[in-house]
């Protein structure tokens, strides 16, 4: 009877690791973003940038300053599927401007996604083991396509929930992207990449909530009219 118990407390305490093992990391993200493919001084220190993203589950809130005076928050709860972009400017105030998940699926239906892991290739980041994946996007409107690589760990999130809005239907969190663009006339790619993941068990969802002195962008015409955001579809 006792080593039967004895067998039972040990077969708990490895499935209580296990468990432990895959839930999906809390805390913030420091990513950095850097360009290859061109000796431009000018270019390459306007690429350079840092910042954090902190997640949650399938909830994330990416903060960038953008310049001086003029800082971006973006909230994106991938259980409801929608995003909340808050502007933080010097001056102003926070204005937020907020993509339901119908919007979003609406903008979807016109994107497709293809995403191919056949190359079996591996790279470890900021400590965790990720997956390549190479994405195909497709503009249906316009059978345009666009190639984008892609590194993801399912340790980090096992879901593809998270990437709802940015990568549709991708499983696991983006460690690192690498995309190809023209920049005056050059071919470069743009490479963002996850450098430094810190634990917080402390997050709730109230930190992934809308700031509480952020106003409707829509009370504020002339913000709007200086972004160019004259209707719905500028708003998306």
């Amino acid at each position: 009877m006792k080593r039967t118990i004895v067998l039972l407390a040990a077969l708990m305490m490895g499935f209580a690791t296990l468990v432990s093992a895959q839930k999906p990391f809390a805390g913030t993200i420091k990513m950095h973003q850097s360009i290859t493919g061109t000796e431009d001084p000018n270019i390459l220190a306007e690429a350079e940038r840092d910042w954090d993203v902190t997640v949650w589950g399938n909830y994330s809130k990416t903060i960038q300053n953008v310049q001086e005076g003029f800082g971006i928050i973006a909230i994106s709860n991938g259980d409801a599927g929608t995003v909340l972009t808050v502007l933080d400017i010097m001056g102003m105030g926070k204005y937020y401007i907020e993509l339901p998940a119908e919007k979003i699926k609406e903008k979807n239906k016109t994107v497709k996604w293809d995403y191919d892991k056949s190359s079996g290739e591996k790279m470890t980041i900021a400590g965790y083991e990720c997956e390549k994946v190479v994405a195909t996007v497709t503009n249906l409107e316009t059978d345009e396509t666009e190639s984008i690589i892609i590194y993801v760990s399912t340790a980090v999130n096992p879901n593809a929930e998270i990437n709802f809005a940015e990568y549709p239907g991708l499983v696991g969190y983006p460690m690192r992207t690498e995309v190809k663009t023209d920049v005056e006339g050059t071919e470069v790619t743009v490479i963002m990449e996850a450098t430094e993941l810190k634990a917080n068990k402390k997050l709730k969802v109230v930190d992934f909530m809308l700031p509480s002195d952020a106003q409707d962008i829509k009370t504020n015409p002339e913000l709007m009219k200086m972004l160019g955001m004259g209707g719905d579809e500028d708003e998306e």
